[in-house]
């Protein structure tokens, strides 16, 4: 259960590790107005038709990925906050060694039933 914002950051790293495509969209908050962004260009995605597709896809891929936050930023507004947390990434092929980058998530999440959801999710790897 997500008792704060920086919780939403790992459940849904934990999904992502996991290729758990049920557990990702749970992550989220409910209804079709949200959002996610991915490092890479085609990786967005507006309402839940389209979060649904491209997070299939990501997880169809023959690596999983996740990120372990360790700086963590919140700024809450009642049942709404922002999140932002470097992290570090992991890349996890299915038949090789782990590759490890610099990894940023962000967005707005919202309390929905004592748990932080996602309403707009953006990771990133900064360039160096």
């Amino acid at each position: 259960m997500s008792l704060t914002p920086a919780q939403a950051v790992r459940d849904l790293s934990e999904a992502f590790a996991a290729r758990d495509l049920n557990a990702a969209l749970a992550c989220f908050a409910p209804g079709d107005d949200v959002g996610y962004a991915g490092s890479e260009k085609a990786e967005t995605a507006v309402g839940r038709a389209e979060l649904t597709a491209l997070l299939g896809e990501v997880f169809l891929r023959t690596e999983a990925y996740a990120w372990e936050a360790h700086d963590v930023t919140v700024h809450t507004f009642g049942d709404r906050a922002y999140v932002f947390a470097e992290a570090e990434g992991a890349a996890r092929p299915d038949d090789g060694a782990d590759e490890n980058f610099p990894y940023r998530v962000s967005g707005l999440v919202e309390q929905v039933e004592g748990r932080w959801l996602w309403r707009h999710c953006q990771g990133s790897e900064p360039s160096s």
